[in-house]
């Protein structure tokens, strides 16, 4: 009978340290544009286009620094997406490619001092997680 029970005191505490929370693990840090989200050679070909299409409406500088962080700061990088690919170019919006809306967001990530890193998905639904982060 004694080792009965001491079999069973044995078996509920291995049953019940089995059964016990896991140790909280430390959550990832989310993605943002300050992790390197474009490539170098993304950002030279945006700069092409920002110089054949983009230029004669929106001059050097008036999307980059305080205007553009207080417009996008925070916000998902798919709102930017969405913005460049259905409203520009302004004369004739929603007839960039994905690949070329990818390259001028490069270029413009560039242009607010994001590092470079890995290459930008030319897809909306990828740039839902990554959130944008000025410093």
């Amino acid at each position: 009978m004694i080792l009965l029970g001491l079999v069973l005191a044995v078996v509920t505490v291995e049953r019940s340290a089995a059964q016990a929370k896991p140790a909280a693990t430390a959550k990832p840090a989310a993605k943002t544009t300050l992790s390197g989200v474009y490539t170098a050679a993304q950002a030279t070909k945006g700069e092409e286009m920002y110089f054949s299409l983009c230029i004669t409406c929106h001059p050097k500088g008036t999307y980059a620094g305080a205007e553009f962080k207080k417009n996008w700061n925070g916000r998902p990088l798919s709102d930017l997406w969405d913005w460049i690919s259905n409203k520009m170019p302004k004369n004739d919006p929603g007839t960039l490619t994905p690949a070329e809306v990818a390259q001028v967001m490069a270029f413009i990530l560039q242009q607010n001092k994001m590092p470079a890193g890995a290459a930008l998905p030319a897809n909306e639904r990828a740039l839902f997680s990554i959130k944008i982060q000025i410093k």
